[in-house]
């Protein structure tokens, strides 16, 4: 069964996220928004129609997104069933099950390579910058959300101390930016951009090393287009998993 997580079984959902990267994606949301704010729904599926029974996976709703952290077995036709009912055939972004063909790539950083100086990066700068960066990319298959959207949610994460951000300027103008989603032990590179007209200058590595330095007490994810796969296995980054959305 599939029920809304609440203070009598948030530890127990919050443990089961860990250590994943869809787990992270839902972590850090549910770490900075609570689980009482009618944009931001979380539920559990349990094993059994029982809630007291073992928590077979963790879904998260924020606004029109829908995250999915699935790890063994698990009622996979109930959880689209439910999926379909609450996002009708948008779907939900969740990890690519065998014999699937995945949408894009999961990747973990096995070891740190191609290491560039990122000390002129700036660390959780103003936001307006980050997204600045963002819309100079839009077009180029870079999704940009809606600014008031965007600055809302990052104030949320970033009091939550769930989001870390990072810049590089040229000429005093931000030409890249990134950023990742934390939670315990885990961090998830979502965002990584830089303005088409200074790609090729190592801005954007130096963005990512920035970053990378900042989680080196943590397993790092990302998820990627299979497009995207060498840039980030220049970084150390190898395939682990796929994703459907």
């Amino acid at each position: 069964m599939i029920k809304l997580i609440d203070q009598s079984s948030l530890e127990a959902a919050k443990a089961y996220c860990l250590g994943d990267p869809f787990g992270c994606r839902i972590l850090a949301a549910m770490l900075a928004y609570g689980t009482d704010k009618p944009f931001a729904l979380f539920w559990a599926q349990y094993e059994g129609d029982s809630p007291i029974g073992e928590i077979t996976a963790v879904i998260s709703r924020l606004d029109t997104a829908m995250t999915v952290c699935a790890k063994g077995a698990y009622d996979k036709e109930e959880l689209d069933c439910f999926i379909q009912a609450n996002m009708g055939y948008t779907g939900a972004l969740r990890p690519a099950r065998e014999g699937e063909t995945a949408n894009g790539l999961v990747m973990r950083l096995a070891r740190r390579k191609n290491v560039v100086s990122a000390s002129d990066a700036e660390i959780n700068p103003e936001i307006s910058d980050v997204y600045a960066v963002m819309e100079e990319c839009a077009g180029t298959g870079f999704e940009v959300p809606r600014f008031d959207d965007f600055y809302s949610d990052m104030i949320y994460r970033k009091k939550a101390k769930t989001v870390l951000s990072a810049i590089v300027r040229a000429e005093g103008m931000p030409v890249a930016c990134g950023a990742v989603h934390l939670s315990p032990g885990t961090a998830l590179l979502t965002i990584c951009a830089c303005v088409p007209e200074q790609r090729g200058k190592g801005y954007a590595s130096k963005v990512v090393n920035a970053l990378l330095e900042r989680c080196a007490d943590r397993d790092v994810y990302l998820m990627c287009m299979p497009s995207l796969h060498d840039f980030y296995a220049k970084y150390g980054f190898l395939t682990v998993g796929g994703f459907i959305y």
